[in-house]
């Protein structure tokens, strides 16, 4: 119950760069989440600096 009480929705993000051993730890934590009918169809895309980010806006 905490994580539904506590959640929040994040609309502004920092600049902050994240480690490459903490976006690991994320994709992984995501693959062992629970999907409907254990489908599993997650699909990653990650990438990392300033001509990707423009490239996306």
């Amino acid at each position: 119950m905490n994580a539904i009480n506590e959640r929040r929705s994040i609309r502004k993000y920092k600049q902050d760069t994240v480690s490459n051993e903490d976006i690991k730890k994320i994709i992984e934590s995501g693959i062992l989440a629970p999907s409907a009918k254990n489908r599993q169809p997650w699909k990653y895309i990650v990438f990392s600096g300033q001509p990707k980010r423009k490239s996306l806006t």
